[in-house]
This record gives C-alpha cells, sequence and structure tokens, in this order.
C-alpha cells in the first residue's frame, strides 16, 4: 500500500475548525511541515457559522439555518476568517515543502480569467506548489452579506464547468479566447505562466451528480465531505462511469476525503469532540486511539483513497496535532 497524501485543513467555515490569526496559522504550518504532513489547505469563505448550524448551512441536510447572530448553540454564528488567497500567498513565503491548497475557491466570487493570473503568480511564487480546489458555492447566506449574486444551482454548476475551460485555456494558450454562456475571453495572456505545466493540479469539491461529472471530465481531483469509506465503495461505479463516458481512465481521477481527525487517549474527551462537532455526519468523525483512528484511515485507503485532508478541532491549543505528528503518519508514511 502506497503512503497517502495527508493534508491538513487550516480553515473550514465551521467555529473551532478555523486557525483565526495568521501568527497561529504559519505556526500550526510549520509543524505540520515539520512532522511530515503534505499540504495545509484553507477555505474560500468570509464568514463563519457555529457547529451546530453547518450542517444546514451546508447543504448536507434540512434547511438552512436560522439561528441569527447567536446560532442555534446560543454561541457566535461568526468568528475571525482570513481571507483564502492572501494568507496562501503569505504562506507560500512562511514555509518551504507544504503544497498549498484551496478546500475549496467558490468560482462566483472571482472571475476565473482574473483567478488564472493569481494561480498563476502564487505557483511561481510558491516554485511549484499550488493546488487549486474549486466548488460551485453553497453559503447563501455568505453571497447575501458581501452583495455577491447567488444564482440558481444550476447556473452555478454550469458556469464552474465553463471556469475550468476558462482558466485551462489562460494557462496553456498564447492568445486565450472563448466564448461561453457565462464567461468570455480575447486574449488574456498569462506571462509568466504557472511553473507546474501544463498547470497546477485542480480539485472539484462537492457531493452532486453534475458536479463529480465536471469532475471526470476537466480534473485531476475530486474532495468530498466527510464520507464514510462505505459511501466511498458505493460511489466508485458511478465515478467510474462518469470518467469512461469522456474517455478517461477512472484510475486517474483522484479521490480525496475531508474529515475530522482527532486521536485521543480519553473517552471524556472523545465524547466531548463528538458533542461539540455533532451536526458534522458521524461517518466524517475520526477519533478515539490513535490506533483506532489508524484503523478507520486503512478502511479508505483499501477502497482506493490515497489524499486525506483532516480538519483538527482547535488545532492551535489542542494537543491533536501533535499526537498525530508522532504516533499516526509515521506509520502512514
Amino acid at each position: 500500500m502506497n503512503a497517502p497524501h495527508v493534508g491538513l485543513i487550516l480553515a473550514l467555515t465551521v467555529n473551532g475548525l478555523a486557525v483565526s490569526s495568521y501568527p497561529d496559522m504559519a505556526a500550526v504550518s510549520r509543524t505540520a511541515e515539520g512532522y511530515g504532513f503534505d499540504s495545509v489547505w484553507l477555505c474560500d469563505h468570509f464568514l463563519t457559522v457555529s457547529p451546530d448550524d453547518y450542517v444546514m448551512d451546508a447543504g448536507i441536510t434540512g434547511e438552512a439555518g436560522q439561528g441569527g447572530e447567536q446560532g442555534q448553540s446560543g454561541r457566535p454564528r461568526t468568528l475571525p476568517l482570513l481571507e483564502c488567497w492572501t494568507a496562501l500567498t503569505a504562506l507560500a513565503r512562511d514555509t518551504t515543502r507544504l503544497r498549498l491548497g484551496t478546500s475549496v475557491l467558490c468560482n462566483s466570487y472571482r472571475h476565473p480569467s482574473v483567478l488564472a493570473k493569481m494561480a498563476a503568480t502564487l505557483d511561481v511564487i510558491s516554485e511549484g506548489r499550488l493546488d487549486l480546489g474549486l466548488g460551485a458555492g453553497w453559503f447563501e447566506r455568505e453571497f447575501d452579506a458581501y452583495g455577491i449574486p447567488f444564482p440558481p444551482v444550476r447556473d452555478r454548476v454550469s458556469a464552474l464547468a465553463e471556469s475550468l475551460q476558462v482558466m485551462r485555456a489562460v494557462w496553456t494558450e498564447p492568445n486565450p479566447t472563448y466564448a461561453g454562456d457565462f464567461y468570455t475571453l480575447n486574449g488574456a495572456v498569462c506571462d509568466p505562466p504557472p511553473v507546474q505545466r501544463p498547470h497546477p493540479p485542480l480539485w472539484i469539491g462537492g457531493e452532486g451528480d453534475r458536479v463529480q461529472r465536471i469532475a471526470a471530465r476537466s480534473a485531476q481531483g475530486l474532495n468530498v465531505r466527510w464520507w464514510s469509506p462505505q459511501q466511498v465503495t458505493q460511489r466508485r461505479g458511478f465515478l467510474a462511469q462518469a470518467c469512461e463516458s469522456v474517455g478517461r481512465d477512472p484510475d486517474t481521477l483522484r479521490l480525496s476525503v475531508t474529515l475530522l481527525l482527532a486521536p485521543t487517549g480519553s473517552a471524556e474527551d472523545e465524547a466531548r469532540i463528538r458533542a461539540e462537532f455533532a451536526s458534522i455526519p458521524p461517518s466524517g468523525l475520526i477519533t478515539g486511539s490513535p490506533d483506532s483512528c489508524l484503523e478507520r484511515i486503512r478502511e479508505y485507503q483499501d477502497r482506493g483513497v490515497d489524499h486525506f485532508l483532516f480538519t483538527i478541532p482547535h488545532v492551535v491549543k489542542s494537543d491533536h496535532l501533535h499526537t498525530i505528528g508522532r504516533d499516526i503518519i509515521p506509520v502512514l508514511k
């Protein structure tokens, strides 16, 4: 079994899963780098939400939360959250080996031609360490708060598909042109081009059929949130068919899973973690002893998952990162 790629998510929209200050973010990244993590990732959001409201807002289940400023739990709905792209650029200078990923950029927040130029610049600055994750966008409350139009989901997904074509044209064509339903180009030259050729790896985030077909057609990888090993197995056939329908070898589409990882030797701590993040599906939580966490990770590996993005509760203050670095990563690697 090959060693998996192990990434650390530094910011999700859920309170308790986002590093709020840049000095902390840089310190955690350097610690992760020293322990052998392969990458760090940031979400592309401007607001956080309470754990109780996350699943409803994210569309995993139920209707959008109506908790107001305090959220369903009484905890504050929003805490400080650094802008993804700016923070990643800083991390390019404050780390040396880690790949730098977006999990995921909201397609609606930047024109894809501008994003392609930004990505090329960061790839140059980081000497070829960028992984570009994209999604159609889901956080309607955030769109409304920032005055950004929130089209129907069909249009958001269709625009995402066009964006991948636009960015690839900007990165690979000497005189890029494009005319689609949502975007146009007329000579959007990208100089300097990305260091990685033909372009930085593209990851698509999402669980829907259309989004995953887009990944099969146009991306190097697909990231899903909180899936169990059984869900991975059940979805393999669909993904294989999606790849084959566009003449692609299914083995070339990498599958990444986002999971909460919190090893602990205390049953009391495990219960507290599960209670605090109870609105994340239980399938997405890996907690317990390091050995039990490793056993769960191997279940995913046995189903062909070789790319993990772990989010760690209260990573700045907790011991979870150090336990993972000492007791889990050396075994995986």
